[in-house]
């Protein structure tokens, strides 16, 4: 069937270029980066951006409500045809399970997914974000920065370790590179092995079940133009129900289509009677074409009534809690006012936002961008804090902000980052060298020499010179704290550090 080998070729250029941008979303001095253009087309991100925090994401958006305006007209043909992560799930499904299970379809009516749907919907409204668990576009995004990625680079430098001398004798030099490893990259790790292990119960089991952005397709897309139909000829035989991997056909009466599950990828195609099994436009057939959802009314006012629960016990909660005071956000959580001025945003304007896609972590070049864990609160989880004892934010880099999808990290130059404060720098005079006495003072001006904004000078003080940070230059960038060599094995903590401004 060549549409079938079309629509495989489409899914693995989908992939391949998902992939492409993701490997390309790295800094490179003076550089060109591509735009996060598979996130940005994402609904379900567009959605939750816009509850959050209204038209002025929109122009960050704009992709994604594009998709749901063509899913209106073609119906929901993302899922089959485009979406990574399905491709993923239908490449594992095919070289592990299906092959030693056989066809596992059968008729289904998933419910789940329109109840996910519901709870991420009704907390965006109230500023929280929770799609990223389970969207597709975030997840696989995330997998690929802080696994995926890292993985590969240590991959290269195993096999530069192994052949490199015998590459050298044939004029081929290869060189080790730098790998940054990331904070809860084992859990983003089994997640992403869990979505493609569901398979083994079910075709897409995934996509079928828990996939929240596939439900706003569905819903979206089940009134659409383009649809599954069947002629006089269909004998009843159940071929396309068995090759139907998201159960839209049922077995008992494959004549009929759950049309919110079918995502048009054209595997019921292959029945052996020609002409039995259309799929395109056809003027007032109905084609026993089904738009019900089969959803239970209580248990998504149920559903949508947990999203309104968590959502208000974060925002609370968010407001009445101290901010942790090593939460120190990348450059790019500014917002530019009316008089052209950058200032910080405040926690909520910046969670209302991420949706911890990784993309800034990975194009860090110091991988000192990591994922919280207990400075953001359990609502803050994974989003992006730059951890000074890891990596430092580049002075000239600005990567971070041109590769968010969602605009909670935004475009700045790098003349203007001199003006953008993460955070201060102090020092440990307890344990800094220089500031110690008699016997145990030793001059050390790491701090000072590393700084490249001049924040922190040398000084006299009683007789010996030691170092200071002036707060009016300090953008707490965390070069200091990196390059501090007073680290003990029962105190890792460097004697001059960057914790968060209290004001922001």
């Amino acid at each position: 069937m060549r549409v079938r080998w079309i629509r495989r070729i489409v899914q693995l250029a989908a992939l391949f270029g998902f992939g492409w941008l993701l490997y390309q979303s790295r800094w490179v001095p003076g550089g060109e980066m591509p735009p996060p253009v598979f996130l940005r087309m994402d609904p379900l991100v567009a959605l939750t951006a816009l509850l959050s925090r209204g038209p002025v994401v929109l122009r960050y958006i704009l992709g994604g409500l594009l998709l749901l305006v063509l899913t209106v007209i073609f119906g929901r043909f993302f899922c089959g045809w485009l979406c990574p992560l399905g491709t993923c799930i239908d490449i594992s499904d095919t070289l592990l399970f299906r092959r030693r299970s056989g066809e596992r379809s059968g008729y289904s009516r998933p419910r789940w997914k329109y109840y996910l749907l519901a709870v991420v919907l009704v907390a965006a409204l109230f500023g929280t974000q929770i799609a990223w668990l389970v969207d597709p576009m975030p997840l696989l995004a995330r997998t690929g920065a802080v696994v995926i990625y890292p993985l590969s680079l240590g991959a290269y430098n195993l096999f530069v370790d192994l052949s490199g001398p015998l590459l050298r004798q044939v004029g081929v030099h290869l060189y080790p590179t730098a790998v940054y490893h990331f904070h809860l990259e084992v859990a983003v790790g089994l997640v992403f092995l869990a979505v493609l292990g569901m398979s083994f119960f079910a075709r897409r089991m995934w996509c079928r079940t828990f996939c929240p952005l596939g439900a706003l397709l569905a819903l979206v897309g089940k009134f659409g133009l383009w649809k599954r139909y069947v002629s006089e000829q269909c004998t009843g035989c159940g071929i396309c129900a068995g090759k139907c991997k998201m159960g839209a056909i049922p077995g008992d009466e494959c004549t009929k289509t759950h049309t919110p599950e079918c995502i048009l990828c054209y595997d019921c195609m292959a029945c052996p009677r020609e002409g039995a099994v259309h799929i395109g436009i056809r003027a007032g057939m109905a084609g026993g074409a089904d738009a019900a959802t089969r959803t239970s009314r209580r248990a998504f006012m149920a559903a949508a009534g947990s999203g309104l629960v968590y959502g208000l016990a974060t925002r609370l909660g968010q407001r009445n809690r101290e901010v942790h005071p090593k939460l120190i956000r990348p450059p790019g959580a500014t917002v530019r006012e009316a008089s052209g001025l950058l200032r910080r945003m405040t926690e909520s304007e910046f969670r209302d936002l991420c949706v911890r896609c990784g993309n800034c972590m990975r194009a860090c070049p110091t991988g000192g961008l990591q994922p919280a864990l207990s400075q953001a609160g359990l609502d803050g989880a994974f989003t992006p804090v730059l951890v000074p004892a890891i990596g430092w934010c580049e002075q000239q880099c600005n990567a971070c902000s041109r590769v968010c999808p969602t605009g909670a990290l935004r475009p700045h130059t790098i003349e203007e980052k001199a003006d953008i404060k993460l955070g201060l720098a102090s020092v440990d005079t307890g344990r800094c060298l220089s500031w110690q006495q008699g016997d145990d003072y030793k001059l050390c001006l790491v701090c000072v020499e590393h700084c490249p904004y001049q924040a922190v000078v040398a000084e006299m003080h009683e007789g010996q010179l030691r170092p200071f940070v002036l707060p009016d230059k300090c953008v707490g960038c965390g070069q200091c704290e990196y390059n501090c060599p007073v680290r003990e094995p029962d105190n890792p903590v460097a004697a001059i550090t960057v914790s968060r401004l209290p004001s922001v």
